[in-house]
């Protein structure tokens, strides 16, 4: 059981989304296993707000975007909201430079259930010092 951070998210759901991908073949391996997968609600406003920004760039059309957001909707991802998480993706923040806080709240969910985070944010991955339980799509 994971948590997936929305670097993996969008490139389950964005139009045109290429199905050999890292982030493709890891949503295979956990739908195989059947394993729950846990994120906070920050994940599709994030993913959402990722799907718009598409289309003000022109990559896609609003219709492919609308479509896009239902998949996201139907994803089977667990939403897991605490106060405790986005105090400690405070703490977390405030000691790796001022980081994002919407980073680390996934982080600080991963950290407080003990398990691991999938993310395709390698700069995020760096910042923590690549610990084990913060893996890419392509290590599942």
């Amino acid at each position: 059981m994971p948590v997936i951070d929305a670097s993996v998210v969008v490139d389950w759901v964005a139009p045109g989304a290429d199905p050999g991908s890292p982030a493709m073949a890891a949503l295979a391996v956990l739908a195989k296993r059947s394993d729950s997968i846990l994120a906070p609600r920050l994940l599709f406003q994030e993913v959402a707000n990722a799907l718009l920004t598409g289309v003000r760039r022109r990559r896609w059309s609003g219709l492919m975007a609308d479509s896009a957001y239902r998949r996201l909707l139907l994803l089977p991802v667990r939403m897991v909201d605490s106060q405790l998480d986005l105090e400690r993706a405070w703490e977390l923040a405030r000691r790796f430079d001022n980081h994002p806080v919407y980073d680390m709240v996934y982080v600080a969910l991963a950290e407080r259930m003990s398990i691991p985070l999938i993310t395709q944010d390698t700069a995020l991955r760096r910042l923590l010092g690549e610990p084990e339980w913060v893996v890419e799509p392509a290590d599942m």
